[in-house]
């Protein structure tokens, strides 16, 4: 059993972050758009839009390589269990 409740607080903990990332990256995108809709009157700010969106991108890319080594890692663990 304890090794069911460890996978269980490791989906619980994954599940966690998921939300967090989400509710970040919606941030940032809600700002992107402001700031691209008022580049529409301040030229300037067009710029901003730009960044925060490449900054945005960013942390889409750095959470799907986390994903991709959480996911390995799980794995190796599941093989070490097993062997």
């Amino acid at each position: 059993m304890p090794a069911r409740s460890s996978e269980t607080r490791r989906i619980h903990s994954l599940l966690g972050q998921r939300r967090a990332s989400d509710v970040v990256m919606v941030i940032i995108l809600s700002v992107a758009l402001l700031a691209g809709l008022i580049g529409f009157a301040v030229h300037v700010l067009w710029i901003v839009a730009i960044v925060v969106l490449a900054l945005g991108l960013g942390y889409v890319v750095a959470n799907a390589r986390q994903d991709r080594r959480d996911a390995i890692d799980r794995h190796r663990e599941d093989e070490e269990r097993a062997g």
